[in-house]
């Protein structure tokens, strides 16, 4: 693994790099352990040089009441529409069935499932018609060779 030298964590650090290497620089920090202790020294040097911030205190108060408010607006989310909730949902399937079922679609059902199966139990299934022919596949094929083996 190819490492930074200490020269270019030193412009990396002031800023003085362009956004492509800055981004490989980035991802290089999070795959080695030498530079990321090289990058460390750099800034421990360069923290003489480092701007002194002004009111820190200020500024961390700041931060914090934009992170109040913050919550608060997160709290003040909107509600959502009755007809997103579960329990819209099954009162709706409830109503449903129970129309359906008060207006007979489902006995009506039932009788043309009765009549379909009526009109099938005169008709053999698609298994025992596929069994039969092949008995009687087999039963020809022995046939033949019976009589072949007569012949001889």
């Amino acid at each position: 693994m190819m490492h930074i030298s200490y020269e270019d964590w030193v412009l990396y650090v002031k800023n003085q790099l362009d956004e492509e290497t800055r981004e490989q620089y980035d991802t290089h920090l999070f795959e080695c352990g030498q530079c990321l202790s090289t990058y460390m020294e750099v800034i421990e040097a360069q923290e003489q040089q480092l701007p002194v911030m002004q009111h820190d205190e200020a500024f961390t108060d700041a931060v914090m009441i934009k992170i109040n408010q913050q919550q608060v607006t997160e709290k003040k989310m909107p509600v959502s529409k009755f007809y997103h909730k579960p329990a819209f949902h099954y009162v709706l399937a409830a109503a449903m069935t129970l129309f359906l079922m008060s207006t007979g679609v489902f006995s009506h059902l039932m009788n043309i499932v009765s009549d379909f199966e009526a009109n099938k139990k005169n008709e053999p299934s698609v298994v025992e018609g596929f069994m039969k022919n092949k008995v009687s596949f087999i039963d020809k094929e022995v046939q033949k060779k019976s009589e072949q083996e007569e012949k001889k």
